[in-house]
């Protein structure tokens, strides 16, 4: 979940537009490698609130509040993988500052609830938080560096992206924070972008059964199209491909050493469950979105 915290939190205030409400659909056909036979698939469900909160008159300094939910249910066929739901909750708690007319600096706090909502204990819940700087280059350039430290079932995960926003034509945006996310978008017609996107996504579930975890990791690059059916509300629609793809149990001790981002660093922990193979994703979004000025 982290991926989504920061999306709501930060990413699409630089992309021309705030981001309120996010609602998102993610369909996953999931197959075992060397099983050909058999076939299941995973319906991700994903809601996301923000609401900036102005301190003064002036708006250069404001609070962030919201939170993020969302719902990984597995169906169909799958012996060796006996997890049939997991859950994440995520408050938003953050603090905005605009230093100057070309910086800004954001603190979020990354609290997390990530479990199968079977017998919830204290150490189901997760602690972590960022710092982000923001530079504005000139009007069609803005650039981004993040870092932060986030607690996970798998062990330590250490967080450092890169990011930019830049608008090299009229009709084509850049944006995106690298390694975990870029999206190429242009503006097809009015009301109409279609472009490219990578999603990386690094996260782990509880699992009280037998006291075990859940790590979902995939690296996704995929096509979109997308239309506004009105003023503020944008419906988006994509097709991907996972170049990384894990959606793998684990003892509670096996840990890697570190992560970056979605990198695992040091020897990789060994899997109860069988290999999943790469393949496609189709996801469905549909986002509140406010212009900024």
């Amino acid at each position: 979940m982290l991926f989504f915290c920061l999306v709501a939190a930060h990413g699409s205030r630089a992309q021309g537009y705030a981001e309120g409400i996010g609602l998102s659909y993610e369909r996953l056909p999931l197959q075992f490698k060397n099983d050909s036979a058999t076939n299941f698939r995973a319906n991700i469900f994903r809601a996301n609130i923000i609401v900036p909160v102005a301190l003064g008159r002036d708006s250069t300094q404001s609070l962030l509040a919201g939170a993020n939910f969302e719902h990984l249910d597995f169906s169909g066929s799958r012996p060796g993988f006996g997890v049939n739901w997991v859950y994440g909750f995520s408050p938003i708690v953050g603090y905005r500052r605009r230093l100057s007319p070309k910086t800004e600096l954001t603190a979020l706090a990354l609290p997390a609830l990530n479990t199968d909502l079977r017998d919830v204990r204290g150490d189901d819940l997760t602690w972590g938080g960022v710092v982000r700087g923001t530079y504005r280059a000139n009007a069609r350039l803005l650039y981004r560096f993040t870092l932060g430290y986030r607690q996970q079932f798998y062990g330590p995960q250490y967080i450092l992206l890169l990011g930019l926003d830049w608008q090299p034509a009229p009709r084509w945006r850049v944006f995106g924070d690298l390694p975990n996310t870029l999206t190429i978008s242009y503006a097809a017609v009015p009301k109409v972008n279609v472009g490219f996107n990578l999603i990386g996504i690094n996260t782990a579930y509880r699992l009280r059964v037998q006291d075990r975890y859940l790590q979902y990791k995939q690296g996704h690059f995929g096509l979109f199209a997308e239309g506004y059916l009105s003023q503020h509300w944008a419906l988006r629609a994509t097709v991907a491909y996972s170049a990384t793809r894990r959606i793998d149990v684990f003892a509670k001790e096996a840990q890697w050493p570190a992560t970056l981002d979605y990198i695992g660093l040091g020897k990789a922990p060994t899997p109860l469950s069988p290999d999943i193979e790469k393949g496609l994703a189709f996801r469905l979004s549909l986002s509140y979105r406010v212009p900024m000025r």
